[in-house]
This record gives structure tokens, sequence and C-alpha cells, in this order.
């Protein structure tokens, strides 16, 4: 029960935040994921995952709206199925987020 208020409020802590993004700028595309994570545990282990990824430049994880977000260096072609595959590895149920 107490790790259970622990995360509960880690998540309203981390809600609460208000500090600017700049994943979420027009500007900067990236290839956007759903992925299902329940903790900070399953956060550590995507980003572990993608960093050892060529390429990668930064990752934006949201644990709340499951989202992962992936921006690539300019030079280089990231292909979205690739990052999928790689994330897939640790959280089997990801996909391409949709709008």
């Amino acid at each position: 029960m107490a790790r259970l208020m622990q995360i509960l409020f880690r998540r309203t802590r981390r809600a609460n935040c208000k500090r600017p993004s700049k994943i979420d700028s027009p500007s900067r595309k990236g290839i956007e994921l759903r992925v299902p994570m329940c903790c900070e545990c399953c956060e550590e282990n995507v980003r572990q995952q993608l960093t050892s990824l060529e390429g990668v430049k930064e990752i934006s994880i949201d644990v709340t709206a499951q989202k992962v977000v992936v921006l690539s260096y300019l030079d280089e072609k990231l292909e979205p199925r690739a990052v999928l595959d790689a994330v897939k590895k640790v959280k089997h149920r990801a996909e391409l987020w949709r709008i």
C-alpha cells in the first residue's frame, strides 16, 4: 500500500510541474509512440532501450499520457519501425501514436 501511495504522489507531483517542453513546439517533429507504462521503472527501461539506438538525439517520456517522443539528428534518418521494434523488446504492447 505504501508503494502505491508513493507512485500516486509522484504522478501528481509530476502532473503539477509547469516546466516548458521543447518537444511540443510545432517546428520539431519526432517519432511518437504509445507505450503502456505504470511507474518510473518502466520509464527507465524504455529510455535505456532507446538510448542504445544510433541517431537518437532526444527522448521525451510522459508516463501519465503513456506517450514517448523520440527526436533524431537532422542528418540521420531514424526509421519509426526500428524505434518501435526497440521499444517492443521492453514493452510488447507498444504502438505508433495515431491522431
